[in-house]
């Protein structure tokens, strides 16, 4: 895990490292520029921020606001290191998000319990957003977060002026497979069409389960002409693709609406309607084919 340590005095910042690191799987970066450490917080991932009180141009209690200001960052745990003295300190970190404390100078049992309790609670955290976003059975984004994260991309790409493709993807005859295979064996089928998809797609581009066997994937700065591509690109590796399950290996195919968005859309649920509008013509028009709006 990543373990962001600030304080403007290198030596000390260096001796909590080296205290740190004897912990497993740990990773920590110092950063004796408060501003310069801020910003990596901000903008990497850390799981864990280890910052003294008393630093010049940005001092440990603003930037705890700052960070917890940050709804990305929100979650990450902070330990403040303070003097004895600091009481009202203590109060105002603690007021600002800061989630633990630990005095100068620094015990070397205490700091790796600390972090050790720090870092279980932010892989417990992680754990509860990733339940939380992700559908249970394929690992892609569930509804809920997918739109969620559309919503978000497609205020970006206004922003910037580049384009935005939607792809509405279904699995053909999927009820004719759960009547005759079982449940067990439909769960299979969409585990494998959702990792065909993530290998396929950029990692730019994300994918969600929006209900049963339909998906919808959203390929950022991607006119009409280059999301047909992809899609095509999706729709052959799929039929080509034999599902292994319990009962027996399978041939599937899918049926894919596409579209991109336009500046009439509103909201991003216009432009998901359209794509399912094309959807719903590539199955009435005899299935496993791409049909754009």
């Amino acid at each position: 895990m990543n373990i962001a340590i600030i304080d403007d005095n290198a030596v000390n910042a260096k001796i909590n490292a080296a205290y740190i690191n004897k912990l497993d799987d740990i990773n920590s970066v110092i950063f004796t520029n408060p501003i310069e450490g801020l910003a990596y917080c901000l903008e990497k991932d850390v799981d864990m921020i280890l910052v003294d009180y008393k630093m010049p141009k940005v001092n440990g209690l603003e930037l705890v606001r700052l960070v917890k200001e940050n709804p990305e960052k929100s979650g990450v745990p902070i330990v403040m290191i303070t003097s004895d003295s600091e009481n009202d300190v203590r109060l105002a970190a603690l007021d600002a998000g800061a989630n633990d404390f630990l005095n100068k100078p620094v015990n070397e049992m205490e700091l790796i319990i600390r972090v050790r309790n720090m870092l279980s609670l932010r892989s417990y955290t992680l754990e509860l957003k990733r339940l939380a976003n992700f559908d249970a059975l394929t690992s892609v984004y569930n509804r809920r977060h997918y739109l969620e994260q559309a919503e978000k991309e497609m205020s970006r790409a206004r922003r910037y002026s580049s384009p935005l493709s939607v792809l509405m993807i279904d699995v053909d005859k999927f009820k004719q497979v759960n009547d005759t295979y079982g449940h067990a064996c439909g769960d299979t089928v969409l585990t494998e069409l959702a990792n065909i998809c993530l290998a396929e797609l950029r990692e730019v581009d994300f994918i969600g389960r929006l209900g049963g066997e339909e998906f919808s994937v959203c390929l950022t700065e991607t006119s009409l002409d280059r999301a047909s591509l992809v899609a095509e690109r999706l729709r052959k590796s799929i039929e080509s693709a034999t599902v292994n399950t319990e009962q027996e290996s399978l041939k599937i195919s899918v049926s894919i609406g596409l579209t991109e968005v336009s500046d009439c859309d509103q909201e991003f649920s216009n432009a998901l309607n359209r794509a399912d509008q094309a959807l719903y013509s590539a199955k009435e028009s005899g299935r496993n084919k791409i049909v754009s709006l």
